[in-house]
Order: C-alpha cells, then sequence, then structure tokens
C-alpha cells in the first residue's frame, strides 16, 4: 500500500486504553472516550506517563468544545461548570458538532496536517532517512543499554498504529532532553546535533511538572474535577488559545515561545516529529524526532494546574528577573502521595502555591452548601523522573490518595488538622530512626552511628526511616479517605494512638532481632534506655 494513502483517524479509530465502569477493559476513540465518559472508570494505560498525558489531550478538547470566553464573568462560568458537573455526561451532539470540522487533523497520516506531527519532515543532511521507532519510546533505552530494560528488546522494530499513537502523545509530554538529530529547517543546530535551548526545558513540558490531577467516579468526573475556568479572580481561559490541530502546521525549527493558554500548554509540541509507516501501510516503522516548541518554565501557574508552585531564588539569579519566579514543584517520586500532602494541599504557604486543580475545587465549592461536596475523590500524581542530564528516564511513579473534597476548602478546619498529624509523623519517624542509632550504639560502633557520616550508617539510616513508613502506609491511606468534617478532635487521637502502636511494635521487633540485653550498657546507652527515650519522643512527637 502507497504511504500517502495510510490513514489512522484518532476520532473514530479505538487506540485510548480504558476500564469501564463494569471493571472491563476497552480501547477506544477519542469521539467514544468524550461521549462513553460517564461509562468508563478511567484511563488504563500502560506506558510511563500514559494517563496524564492522553487526560491532558481530553481535558485540551474539552475546554475547545465548550470554549469559555475569557471576559466572561465568574458566576456565569460557574453556572456553566455546575450545570455540565449535574448533566453526568457530555452532549454527544456538541461531540460530534466540534469533532467533524477537523476531517485531517486528527489523521495520524494526513499529508498536510497530521495529528501531533510535522508532515514531510525529514533529517538534516539526508544521512538517516528516520530513526527506529524505539526512538520515541521513553520506557526504552539506548541499544547499548537494552541490558537494564524492562521491555523486550523483540518486536520494536514496528508498532501498531494504536500503540504508536499513544507513544506520539506522550513523547510530546514526557520526552527526554539530550541530542537530538537536526531536521532540514532547524536554524540553531550546531556540528550536526541539535540542542534545547540554553535556559529552556529540554524535556516535554511535563517532565517539569508535579503531574497532579484529580479522580472522580469515572472519566466524565475527572475531565469536569480538571476543567479550571478561573482562580483568585483570574481567567484560565484565553481568547487566542488554540490546540495543534487549530493551529496552522509548525515549521520545522525550534521555537522558543510563551504559551498562549491551558489549552496550549494541555497539548504543547514539544518536539517535531514525523511517523514512517511501513511499505503495507500496516505499521510503524521508524520516526523522526527533533526539539520543537520549548519554553522556560518559570511563572506559567496562570495556565498550568496539575503542578504546585514553589518560588525559587535560584532561577531569580539566573534568569535575572526584579522578582522570584514561581517554578513548577514536582514531586519526589520515591516518597508515598500522601507524605506529600502538606505541600499540595496547605493553603498557607508563602512562598508555595497550590496545584491549580485543587484550588479550583475551593473557587466552586464557595457558592456552595458543604454537603453537596462529601463524596470522595481521589488525588493522581503521575510523572517521571530523569537522569543524567535529563537525558535518560530513572524511574516512573503513579501514586494516588483518596479524601473527601470538602478538604480543599479554603476554610477547612479539617485539613489543617489533618496535615498538622501528617507533620507530626515526620517527626516521630524521625524519633524512630534516631532510636535505631542508639541500638546501633549498643553494639559498639559509636564513630558510624554516632554521627551517620559513615556511607552504610546513613543506608541504615534510610532503611529504617522507609521501613517506618511503610508500615504506617496503609493506616495514613485509611485514615486520610474517612478524615470527617465533625468531631475531628477525636478522630486525630484515635488516629495517632494507632501510629504510636505501630512505630512501637517496630522498635520492640528491632531489639528482639538482635538478641541483645536491655540492660547492657555501652557508652551510656542501654536498650532499655534506649526504648525509654523513643517513648518519650514519640509521646511528645504524636501528641
Amino acid at each position: 500500500m502507497d504511504q500517502i494513502t495510510t490513514k489512522y483517524d484518532l476520532r473514530t479509530e479505538p487506540w485510548i486504553p480504558v476500564e469501564r465502569i463494569d471493571g472491563t477493559q476497552a480501547t477506544v476513540s477519542i469521539r467514544n472516550a468524550l461521549c462513553e465518559a460517564h461509562r468508563i472508570r478511567r484511563i488504563s494505560g500502560e506506558i510511563p506517563g500514559e494517563n496524564i498525558a492522553l487526560l491532558r489531550l481530553l481535558l485540551a478538547l474539552v475546554y475547545c468544545i465548550y470554549e469559555i470566553p475569557e471576559h466572561m464573568g465568574e458566576e456565569e462560568k460557574r453556572r456553566i461548570w455546575r450545570e455540565l458537573w449535574e448533566g453526568g455526561a457530555f452532549p454527544a451532539d456538541r461531540i460530534d458538532g466540534y469533532l467533524v470540522d477537523f476531517p485531517h487533523e486528527f489523521d495520524l497520516f494526513d499529508d498536510e496536517h497530521p495529528f501531533y506531527q510535522v508532515p514531510h519532515l525529514v533529517y538534516m543532511g539526508g544521512k538517516k532517512e528516520c530513526d527506529p521507532v524505539s526512538e520515541c519510546m521513553i520506557d526504552v533505552p539506548k541499544p547499548e543499554k537494552f541490558l537494564f530494560s524492562m521491555r523486550s528488546a523483540e518486536h520494536l522494530d514496528a508498532l501498531p498504529f494504536d500503540l504508536a499513537a499513544r507513544y506520539l502523545v506522550v513523547a510530546q509530554a514526557l520526552d527526554k532532553a539530550g541530542i537530538k538529530t537536526p531536521v532540514e529547517g532547524n536554524t540553531s543546530a550546531k556540528s550536526g546535533k541539535a540542542y534545547a535551548p540554553k535556559g529552556a526545558l529540554g524535556t516535554g513540558w511535563c517532565g517539569a511538572l508535579g503531574g497532579v490531577y484529580l479522580e472522580g467516579k469515572s472519566l466524565f468526573e475527572t475531565l469536569v474535577l480538571n476543567w479550571v475556568l478561573f482562580l483568585s479572580n483570574v481567567s484560565v481561559t484565553a481568547s487566542d488559545d488554540f490546540a495543534p490541530w487549530e493551529r496552522e502546521v509548525p515549521s520545522p525549527d525550534t521555537c522558543q515561545r510563551e504559551p498562549t493558554g491551558p489549552i496550549d500548554l494541555l497539548t504543547w509540541q514539544s518536539r517535531r516529529i514525523r511517523l514512517v509507516p511501513d511499505e503495507s501501510g500496516a505499521f510503524v516503522r521508524g520516526v523522526i524526532i527533533s526539539y520543537g516548541d520549548v519554553l522556560v518554565p518559570a511563572n506559567k501557574q496562570r495556565f498550568e494546574m496539575m503542578t504546585g508552585w514553589r518560588e525559587s531564588k535560584q532561577q531569580q539569579k539566573k534568569l535575572g528577573t526584579a522578582t522570584v519566579p514561581l517554578m513548577p514543584a514536582a514531586l519526589d517520586t520515591a516518597r508515598a502521595l500522601w507524605r506529600n500532602l502538606p505541600s499540595l494541599l496547605a493553603v498557607a504557604e508563602e512562598e508555595r502555591l497550590r496545584p491549580g486543580v485543587i484550588r479550583w475545587m475551593g473557587e466552586v465549592q464557595d457558592v456552595q452548601h458543604a454537603d453537596d461536596w462529601r463524596f470522595k475523590l481521589r488525588i493522581v500524581c503521575q510523572g517521571v523522573k530523569y537522569g543524567t542530564q535529563s537525558s535518560v528516564v530513572d524511574d516512573a511513579m503513579t501514586d494516588t490518595v483518596d479524601l473527601r473534597a470538602t478538604l480543599m476548602r479554603k476554610d477547612s478546619e479539617a485539613l489543617t488538622n489533618m496535615l498538622e498529624l501528617i507533620r507530626q509523623t515526620d517527626i516521630a519517624v524521625g524519633a524512630f530512626v534516631k532510636f535505631a542509632q542508639n541500638i546501633e550504639r549498643t553494639q559498639g560502633d559509636r564513630r558510624r552511628y554516632e554521627t551517620f557520616s559513615d556511607a552504610a550508617a546513613q543506608a541504615t539510616k534510610d532503611d529504617m526511616r522507609e521501613r517506618a513508613y511503610d508500615a504506617l502506609d496503609a493506616l495514613y491511606r485509611r485514615r486520610i479517605a474517612d478524615f470527617p468534617d465533625r468531631d475531628v478532635a477525636a478522630y486525630c487521637e484515635a488516629w495517632r494512638a494507632e501510629a504510636r502502636g505501630i512505630l512501637r511494635k517496630l522498635a520492640q521487633a528491632y531489639v528482639s532481632r538482635r538478641h541483645i540485653s536491655y540492660f547492657a550498657e555501652r557508652d551510656e546507652v542501654s536498650a532499655g534506655r534506649a526504648l525509654m527515650w523513643f517513648e518519650r519522643d514519640l509521646a511528645q512527637a504524636l501528641a
């Protein structure tokens, strides 16, 4: 089959993996993902970062379909949002009325406007036709490092169109940085190599984010919960904000520019890409990929809703700005999400700003009765961790926390109490680590465990901390999910008591495994005395 006639229309072809409300798995088109969103539980991708990348694409479509004017008043925006939420489903005629206007732009292989790509893209100098298709797969390492991959090296020479489409969306959102091969039309290439501009983000835009979004009982609820229209009297929507399929095809050149609005950032084209199908027109056999739209991540908080923000004096020096810029506050992929809740949900943080999707829950609840918001929703964090100058993907993280929507109100005293208890937990875990240090001192290695400056001692310290958090994990997820609006003091005291009991058992087991005397002293420390100190510190931490 001639490559020119190869077609794959993402509006109607099934390519988005989902889990339905009844628990069954399916693959759906863009149209069905939106029209049947109330029957779909969630997107269920397997590629690192796939869920958030696909969710952002569908969310951009919601913004496009409803086209909320920037100058519209806040009450009118609240009304539109509330009517859609209470309606429980996206109107199919509205979705079809929008998608019909783009008969070519959602085709993977359209000759003039291929989806998320640049047509006729070729590598500079004609040295190679294309790269292996694995070059756009963020979970596949370079061939010389494939020994350490969790993916089989077989069947990487071709991808079916549905999987290629998903990798395309993920690559635009999360592709790693590093040296790229320049394409014809790239004016910034040096010595046959393409780089991100100095000071700009080298990875895909989502790679800089904390990757936080809210999940409801269905994909419909998830999309509407994250459909932010204004924050703190500032409109989120913008009149000149368009998606890639609504714009002219970009040039092959790297372009450093500012985003025009939330749609632009949700679909940010960080790469210039062209998928190369095989001669049969049945698979994608190669890819051409280089740098596309790049940006400096500072001060994008008006339009980017899926990350927290923090002041960075270091970036102020680098950028030479008069004020301290706000930078995306990516979460630590090594920590459970519930441990990050104080930085995500705390209202009164002078140098930090909560993610827009969380602040939006406060905005829409302000004019409604609290009883309407006592349902549970889920905070989801999904992202990747890069290594070696962001040129490789070291780790991928997906974590969730269930909690009541009322805890996201700006005036929630219950939230203040819950976050304070989580902060106290950090102190209590620190007391457990100190206890372990004292026990090791009774074994005679004073030099190592007095300062924990030795690498092996630091490893012991880190292991004890993670052991404590692992033991507390199930308790804290359950307690956060069931946190009440009333009788908060009694609930927190019962929670603290359970946490003290878990840490106390850990301490007792730690001593028992070493078969040491409770009374034998070394350097004025004994196991019994270490336990006594631990009980004191534990009581103070979780008082």
